[in-house]
């Protein structure tokens, strides 16, 4: 037999010599990711850099007073509250009380008011995005999930959470919980501490529904997932039953709180009206608008989307249970979107914190990304950087048209000087700013103080009063200035708009024009003698 001598791995010739490259030689996208990993890694240099995205991202919008018509009255109603009124009872909305209690706590912080709760809704963005960056870290690298908490941060902007919508609030709990959930799900077996994790977890989420109802979604799933997890490790079904039941009543704890509270002091069917048959007695906008909305959402949110999906391949979770949920939390928020139906920009929110955190594999990847290419030069633009600049750019477009379109401060501040030397009884504001009677000081002259729930046709029948007879109450007050718009909702209530226009044509005149946004708001004063 014909002896070959042996070949030595470094003699194979599908192999081949490492070398040593020098740092100055290295891709331009390798230096960055080696300077920027201090950033990435330590904990307090990540939120210090989130802080400044959030800042940067949000500034545009601080101290405007009519960012948001919702955040105009959370803010007006917080205010109220301050002086004795009460929500459901003498300020009507839907919203729950945790909401209205978190903008009573910033006024507490003095001043205005509008910078008070731009900044602190902007801190509560900065807390969920590093919270959405170390859960990221169980599915990606430091600057995968580093990634993940700036995208969230700019794609609020971009589904109107530039300002204090609810949602971004309670992202922040629903992210809390779905962190500590992965902790669960990360420990061998399920002893007390796995039961008592599931308590908190479900204790943020009864937190976050009292600042929307919506999180009910995620917290079911979060809910039947500890009862799987458990389940599977070994919890017999007596334990089990006691657990569930206790992570039951830990999540429904705050809101009946509340209504136990409302129930004491007499007004217990106010909040039962306010906070539940009003959301089913509720009418769609027709189903053209809807699909409309739902078309808009679905291809704002396509990029996040794609990146989850992208990044849901290249992951490499520290357990196969973790992928699990981090699956889930996602679909159960898209859910609970498709499910509630009226699409509004802001009900896209509760989506981006868990699609971000199933995105930072891919927005990691090394070898992800955009190519550009000019003759023999090519550059290549990592993952994260690309989708954070499309974002940034997609984002700062919409809330400056939203600017264009909402209005500014000085509009409306020009209304109210106007009108407050002047105002000897309440004011009415029937189509515009609800900011305007925080800004005049006025008395409320209604218990539906928000515009649209006496005049959309959408809210009819869900206010627990005729809308018609409420406005024609108001306006047999006589009150001296009435607020209304050139250009009406197309959705108003053609019996509302009818009954206002021949009244304020009959016994009111125009006494100030002013352009807010895209649209001008006209003040009536009530001729003499009417």
């Amino acid at each position: 037999m014909q002896h070959v001598p042996a070949r030595t791995l470094l003699d194979a010739p599908r192999h081949r010599p490492l070398r040593l490259v020098e740092p100055g030689h290295l891709p331009w996208t390798a230096r960055v990711a080696a300077a920027t990993r201090v950033w990435a890694s330590n904990p307090a240099l990540l939120a210090a850099l989130l802080l400044v995205v959030a800042i940067v991202a949000r500034a545009a919008q601080f101290g405007n007073p009519v960012v948001q018509v919702d955040d105009e009255f959370y803010l007006l109603t917080g205010d109220r509250m301050l002086h004795g009124a009460l929500p459901y009872v003498d300020i009507w909305d839907r919203k729950p009380i945790g909401l209205f209690l978190i903008y009573a706590a910033i006024r507490l912080l003095g001043g205005e008011g509008v910078l008070a709760y731009q900044l602190v809704a902007t801190l509560f963005a900065v807390a969920t995005a590093f919270v959405i960056a170390r859960i990221a870290r169980n599915l990606a690298g430091p600057h995968g999930a580093a990634a993940a908490g700036v995208v969230y941060i700019l794609y609020l902007g971009i589904f109107g959470g530039e300002a204090g919508q609810s949602p971004v609030f309670y992202n922040l709990f629903v992210a809390l919980a779905a962190w500590a959930m992965t902790g669960i799900v990360r420990r061998p077996g399920f002893d007390w501490l796995g039961f008592a994790g599931g308590l908190v977890v479900m204790l943020l989420i009864g937190a976050a529904m009292q600042v929307k109802y919506t999180a009910l979604f995620e917290g079911v799933f979060f809910g039947l997932a500890l009862l799987w997890f458990a389940a599977q490790r070994g919890v017999g079904r007596g334990r089990l039953f006691a657990m569930g039941t206790a992570w039951i009543a830990a999540a429904l704890l705050p809101t009946l709180a509340a209504w136990g509270w409302y129930a004491a002091i007499g007004q217990g069917d106010a909040f039962v009206q306010a906070n539940f048959l009003s959301i089913l007695e509720r009418s769609s906008d027709g189903t053209g608008i809807v699909l409309k909305r739902l078309g808009w959402m679905a291809l704002l949110l396509a990029p996040l989307g794609i990146a989850a999906w992208l990044g849901r391949g290249m992951a490499r979770p520290v357990s196969e249970d973790v992928r699990k949920l981090l699956d889930g939390w996602a679909i159960a928020a898209i859910g609970g979107v498709l499910l509630f139906g009226t699409f509004f920009d802001h009900y896209a929110l509760p989506l981006i914190a868990p699609l971000c955190v199933l995105a930072a594999a891919w927005f990691g990847d090394g070898a992800a990304g955009l190519v550009l290419a000019s003759g023999r030069t090519r550059w290549r633009i990592p993952a994260g950087v690309a989708m954070m600049a499309l974002i940034a750019t997609i984002s700062l477009n919409i809330v400056n048209d939203n600017r264009r379109d909402r209005g500014w401060g000085p509009q409306v501040e020009r209304m109210a000087d106007y009108i407050r030397p002047q105002l000897r009884d309440c004011l009415y504001v029937f189509d515009g700013e609800p900011a305007l009677y925080r800004l005049t000081g006025s008395c409320l002259p209604t218990r539906w103080p928000f515009p649209s729930h006496l005049s959309l046709t959408r809210e009819s029948r869900a206010i627990g009063a005729d809308p018609m007879a409420e406005v024609k109450r108001i306006m047999a007050a006589r009150p001296e200035f009435v607020v209304a718009s050139t250009r009406p909702d197309r959705d108003l209530s053609p019996e509302v708009l009818d009954y206002m226009t021949a009244l304020l044509a009959r016994d009111y005149a125009p006494a100030l024009e002013v352009p807010v946004g895209s649209r001008s708001r006209i003040v009536y004063r009530r001729r003499a003698g009417a």
